[in-house]
């Protein structure tokens, strides 16, 4: 039996933002069973402080998808467009 064989159909979703300054900024999140949808794509939260989008002291932001794409670079891979939420 294969290491791999139970991640066969996971994929990487690349969520994209816009950070404080304008700057693109992404993080790659590997999701398991995957049908490409963007109703399937989950909400993902991030320490805001380390973008300057967010104070320190209460700093947990969301990313929430609103577009998706095939990734044109990776195998089994989406870029998952996102706005932040505070």
């Amino acid at each position: 039996m294969s290491l791999f064989e139970n991640i066969t159909h996971a994929v990487c979703a690349e969520y994209v933002w816009i950070g404080a300054t304008g700057e693109l900024r992404s993080k790659t999140k590997v999701i398991e069973n995957f049908d490409g949808k963007l109703e399937s794509c989950p909400l993902w939260a991030f320490d805001g402080s380390s973008t300057r989008q967010a104070d320190g002291n209460s700093s947990d932001c969301l990313l929430k998808p609103v577009a998706i794409f095939p990734d044109p670079i990776r195998i089994n891979g989406f870029l998952v467009m996102t706005e932040v939420l505070n």
